[in-house]
């Protein structure tokens, strides 16, 4: 698997999934996950509408696998993966990525279990996705950097190329993590334990997000990526300004760039007319 140099071509990520399906009518009480099995191509749909604006990887809808049982959804994380990501490859994408999110027992006022524990948890799900056949493994919407080191050496046990991506909030000197840990340190810490690419998601596409990047682009020797969100309900960003956003996050230095919560379609085809002009020039 090769990503992109640091400059030139811009490899396009896909958007949303969760609220691509709740917009198809997905109970928001419901994981995902359940319509992988009971209504596949509803999902199947999702990337399908994704990879036809240019979406060259596709996450598979499996963000809760490693949490599959503190989400409610009584399947095995191997049959999961093994419907999930079959899926994804349906829409012949460039790229299948196997898509794990945090599993929620880093938040603040919690007790973190131990490392080896996160580990373990990890475990099953990164090689129930790997046995299912993914290019890569996706760990997205990290917040502590205890459990995102520890899904990461769960990931590379696989022998697979891990990219890894975080949540991060406002702050004065950019963003920072849940954790309270500055986000350049946070996505260097990643890179340094392995990570083959690090950046942000489901931030807002605004002047936090460039400021992060910028930062984290010195810092940083490998593949950053963007996949911010396109606005909270009741709030969206329109598609151009989702796009201009993530357009000067790449200018700082992303290489690597799609969607989160509520980016879909639209959003994504906004964003390649704008990268799709830069990567035609580094293949020329």
């Amino acid at each position: 698997m090769t990503l992109p140099p640091r400059s030139g071509h811009v490899l396009r990520l896909d958007g949303a999934m969760g609220t691509a399906l709740f917009a198809r009518g997905l109970s928001t009480d419901v994981p995902p996950e359940a319509w992988v099995a009971e209504r596949p191509w509803e999902v199947a749909a999702v990337h399908a509408g994704h990879a036809a604006v240019g979406a060259e990887v596709l996450l598979t809808c499996t963000f809760n696998l490693a949490r599959l049982d503190l989400a409610g959804v009584r399947q095995d994380p191997v049959e999961v993966a093994r419907r999930a990501v079959p899926l994804a490859r349906a829409a012949r994408p460039r790229l299948v990525a196997g898509c794990i999110g945090a599993t929620g027992l880093a938040l603040p006022g919690t007790r973190l279990p131990a490392p080896g524990e996160l580990v373990e948890r990890y475990d099953g799900a990164v090689r129930a996705l790997a046995a299912a056949g993914v290019d890569l493994l996706w760990l997205e919407t990290q917040l502590d950097l205890v459990e995102a080191r520890a899904a990461l050496a769960a990931a590379r046990r696989t022998g697979l190329p891990v990219v890894a991506t975080a949540w991060m909030r406002p702050s004065p000197g950019g963003m920072e993590a849940l954790d309270g840990r500055p986000g350049p340190d946070f996505l260097s810490a990643l890179w340094r334990d392995g990570a083959v690419a690090v950046g942000v998601n489901c931030v807002a596409p605004d002047r936090h997000l460039v400021q992060v990047v910028a930062a984290a682009a010195a810092l940083v020797p490998v593949p950053l990526v963007v996949k911010p969100n396109a606005g909270l309900p009741g709030d969206p960003v329109a598609p151009e300004a989702f796009a201009r956003g993530v357009a000067e996050a790449i200018h700082a230095g992303a290489s690597m760039a799609g969607g989160c919560c509520g980016a879909g379609p639209a959003h994504l085809r906004a964003l390649g007319a704008l990268v799709a002009p830069r990567s035609s020039q580094a293949r020329g």
